[in-house]
């Protein structure tokens, strides 16, 4: 009979090597999902730092451009050669160059003559508008109730009133905000003869109040105006009443472009 008590140290000390191996080749497991673990947050960090950085590297340059954008604004404001409306002893000269493009040209919009120069820098849309309106004047005389409907017009409130003076005439004008669109509105009314109106208006989309006042007081300060004596006496017609066909073919064409 074969007796294995002298065997069971063997038995024994195997066992407990087989355990020990067993629980290294554990460990070295746990070790190596615990470096791929690493390896993969590490490499998530990588990412998420890099996402980081274009996030940054986007907000420093529309952070420039925002910041060219009001620098061009606030210097020097240029303006175009007086363009001239027809018998009607005015011209105007409006925005032109540091950003600023001008029509140059007198074109029929309802019931009366417009004038238009935008702003586009760095943007295909512009950030803002200066128009010069000759127009028939609005059943709407009262100047409150004027500005309170321009300002519902753009849902802005009133900030500022004034009033300028230019020649033979007297711009009263109201500085209007929309904070939810960053929109700056500017518009000035002077009454002229035989029942027109002279409007200047002035829109901007970037928050800034003292580029679109010093935009209007610009345009008002160097436009020219000599009442045509005969259209006062009622000897003449002005351009909207003498050219209505003319007018409404301009109309037509600019619908249309």
């Amino acid at each position: 009979m074969i007796s294995h008590e002298g065997n069971l140290p063997f038995c024994f000390i195997f066992l407990i090597y087989h355990a020990v191996i067993s629980n290294g080749a554990s460990l070295q497991k746990k070790r190596r999902a615990i470096s791929i673990t690493a390896y993969m947050d590490k490499t998530y960090d990588i990412r998420k730092i890099g996402g980081d950085k274009i996030t940054l590297l986007g907000l420093f340059v529309v952070s420039l451009l925002i910041a060219r954008i009001i620098v061009v604004s606030k210097s020097a404001i240029l303006l175009s050669e007086p363009i001239t409306l027809t018998d009607t002893g005015l011209s105007v000269s409006m925005p032109q160059g540091n950003g600023w493009k001008s029509e140059k040209q007198w074109r029929f919009y309802e019931n009366g003559f417009s004038l238009r120069s935008i702003f586009v820098l760095g943007s295909r849309n512009p950030t803002a508008v200066a128009h010069c309106r000759y127009t028939k004047a609005a059943e709407t005389t009262d100047l409150q109730s004027l500005f309170e409907l321009k300002a519902f017009d753009v849902k802005g409130e009133i900030v500022k009133v004034g009033q300028m003076y230019k020649d033979t005439l007297t711009f009263d004008w109201a500085l209007i905000k929309n904070p939810k669109n960053a929109l700056i509105f500017i518009f000035g009314t002077a009454k002229l003869s035989h029942n027109r109106r002279l409007n200047i208006e002035v829109k901007q989309t970037m928050n800034d109040p003292e580029m679109a006042e010093g935009v209007f007081k610009k345009i008002v300060t160097n436009l020219n105006f000599v009442e045509n004596q005969l259209l006062v006496s009622g000897a003449a017609d002005d351009i909207i009443t003498k050219f209505p066909e003319q007018s409404e073919y301009t109309l037509r064409t600019n619908k249309m472009l």
